[in-house]
């Protein structure tokens, strides 16, 4: 579960308790977002891969375009562009990549098509 996945979690817990006038269970769920956003300040981000082209996630083989403008995208098996980022974008930055897949999707894996490209 990544971190969005848990964020959304505790909000929709904390909704719960708000509703439910539940003071303890309250605070106990903001100290858990609390120390989840401190846990993800303090994460370094994964190392992005320096040179354009594509890449498959370690965890489920997503395949993922790095373009000449560092900008990534997910690639689906019809070569269309698959939205998978916040806020339905097309291109992202690194940082959106990492915030986005789960931990287990790195380090990302290079894949060789043939081309001269590559």
């Amino acid at each position: 579960m990544n971190i969005f996945q848990q964020r959304e979690q505790i909000l929709a817990n904390l909704i719960e308790a708000c509703k439910d006038h539940d003071e303890e269970k309250t605070n106990h769920l903001l100290n858990q977002l609390t120390e989840l956003d401190k846990t993800a300040e303090q994460k370094p981000l994964p190392e992005e891969p320096k040179e354009q082209g594509f890449y498959v996630t370690a965890n489920d083989g997503r395949l993922l375009l790095k373009d000449i403008d560092d900008d990534w995208s997910a690639r689906t098996y019809d070569n269309s562009a698959k939205r998978i980022w916040n806020g339905n974008r097309q291109y992202v930055k690194w940082p959106t990549v990492c915030e986005t897949l789960p931990p287990e999707a790195f380090p990302l894996k290079r894949v060789n098509t043939g081309s001269d490209d590559d």
